[in-house]
């Protein structure tokens, strides 16, 4: 008996694995599964890549926006990180301006945001979708947009970031009043009164942080006024229900009474 024990103990300690082999076969493990998940990410970057080109061929140095559009449509579609977005975007244009894109890469190449703007910057007279200043001061002038302070300052700074580098720079020393200029009156007004520069008498600020957090302020109130109307509304029936259960009420007493006095009147006869 105890010669079997002792030979079934010695069995199971023969197939214990031996922890440098472990790791090795962790490791091991742990590369496939990276392998793998790259395999994955490689594919899906070819994928949307060729979905570009199907769909507006490659880059040729018109219509950058145009182009963008459609490239960062298939590329977050595909979940393609902004770093290989800047990667491949050298492969989805044409041989002959390669070189130009690549010089850009390695200059703007370390942020999609960055990147995006240096091509529109140097593609900007091929690009029939181009924002000009004239186009935007126009939109500026433009009255009764009818548009929320935070819809306003997405749209300000979307056409805003389509203008060339040399109109960015001929507009910025002005950009607070061309926002406030671009605000209907009465939002124009409540902006107004966010953005006084206390160190200058009946001035208003310079500075772009002070009129988004103006514009984070406004929202902030307006969703306070939005959810006071909604509380309002669901309190007034319950108002108007406790009013008339106390009419109601009233009525009942006044009731009783009469039968107290119909029923005294009766007890006399």
């Amino acid at each position: 008996m105890g010669g079997v024990s002792g030979g079934g103990s010695s069995k199971g300690q023969g197939m214990h694995m031996d922890p440098s082999i472990a790791s090795m076969f962790q490791a091991f493990s742990l590369s496939m599964q990276q392998q793998q998940s790259n395999d994955r990410k490689e594919a899906l970057a070819t994928k949307a890549l060729q979905a570009v080109i199907n769909k507006i061929d490659q880059f040729d140095g018109r219509n950058i926006s145009r182009y963008l559009r459609c490239y960062v449509r298939e590329m977050e579609l595909n979940r393609i990180s902004k770093k290989k977005m800047v990667e491949l975007f050298g492969l989805a244009t044409i041989p002959e301006i390669r070189d130009h894109i690549t010089s850009i890469m390695d200059r703007y190449g370390n942020s999609w945001e960055v990147f995006l703007h240096a091509l529109k910057d140097k593609y900007f007279l091929e690009d029939v979708d181009r924002i000009t200043k004239k186009l935007f001061l126009e939109w500026i002038e433009r009255p009764n947009k009818n548009l929320q302070a935070t819809k306003l300052l997405r749209e300000f700074e979307r056409q805003y970031s389509q203008l060339s580098k040399v109109e960015k720079l001929t507009l910025e020393p002005n950009k607070v009043d061309l926002f406030l200029q671009a605000a209907d009156g009465e939002l124009q007004g409540k902006l107004e009164l966010l953005l006084e520069d206390k160190e200058v008498d009946e001035g208003l600020t310079t500075k772009w942080k002070n009129v988004e957090d103006a514009v984070g302020l406004l929202t902030k109130r307006e969703r306070r006024k939005d959810r006071s109307n909604i509380l309002k509304t669901v309190q007034a029936p319950k108002a108007l229900l406790q009013y008339e259960v106390q009419q109601v009420e009233k009525i009942l007493l006044s009731l009783i009474q009469f039968m107290h006095i119909l029923l005294r009147a009766n007890m006399k006869l």
